[in-house]
């Protein structure tokens, strides 16, 4: 496990090149035939990782019924997106931004439903998150005008932060891997990067009775 551990900037750097690296394929290549299953793939995958913890966490009967409805309403959304972009030829049309629109209208929806009726906790993210979904969903749903296009360029500017952070972190995962090696090599010498708070300054009245008492001895 130890091993795994310092090998994590590995890793997180990997987790930022597959991110920006997928996202300029997705914008430069055939995007716009992937990204959809991959949308309605994401939403699926996250109404059911919600469901069982919410469940068995939520007390109040009214909050997880309306929550589990909206959860299976956006597992019909995410196999919407994707039977019918792999099954038919025109694709979904306007109504991928209908259902986009529709999937966040709910999700803030309810969400706001749970803090109102004080039966869910929320913080200054999650309910700025939530606004932000609610507008944008409206906006979406009342002028129908959302591509593929458009959602794949959000997608690059986000996996091209999120690559940013990873890389950055990765980074100084690195740095202190190789510090670490450094300190297990045989010759090195440990006193000369000790912190300057743990050399204990000596004072020359000190040295002096130092010299004095090896003198005597």
């Amino acid at each position: 496990m130890n091993t795994i551990k310092q090998y994590l900037w590995l890793m997180k750097i990997l987790g930022a090149a597959l991110l920006v690296g997928l996202a300029l394929f997705l914008r430069f290549g055939d995007g716009e035939g992937i990204v959809i299953p991959f949308i309605g793939a994401i939403i699926i995958l996250a109404a059911i990782i919600r469901l069982v913890p919410f469940v068995k966490t939520q007390k109040d009967d009214a909050v997880k019924t309306i929550n589990i409805i909206e959860m299976v309403v956006d597992v019909g959304i995410g196999l919407a997106l994707i039977l019918i972009t792999l099954l038919t030829t025109n694709g979904l049309g306007n109504w991928f931004g209908y259902l986009i629109g529709a999937f966040l209208i709910l999700r803030g929806a309810v969400h706001f439903y749970g803090t109102s009726e004080h039966k869910e906790e929320s913080d200054l993210l999650l309910y700025f998150f939530h606004l932000l979904a609610i507008i944008v969903g409206t906006y979406v749903v009342m002028t129908g005008d959302f591509s593929p296009a458009v959602l794949i360029n959000i997608i690059l500017v986000l996996s091209i932060l999120a690559g940013g952070f990873l890389s950055f972190d990765g980074y100084k995962g690195y740095k202190n891997y190789r510090y670490q090696k450094t300190l297990q090599m045989p010759d090195y010498d440990h006193a000369k990067d000790a912190p300057v708070e743990k050399r204990v300054p000596v004072h020359k009245e000190e040295e002096e009775e130092q010299d004095q008492d090896h003198i005597v001895a």
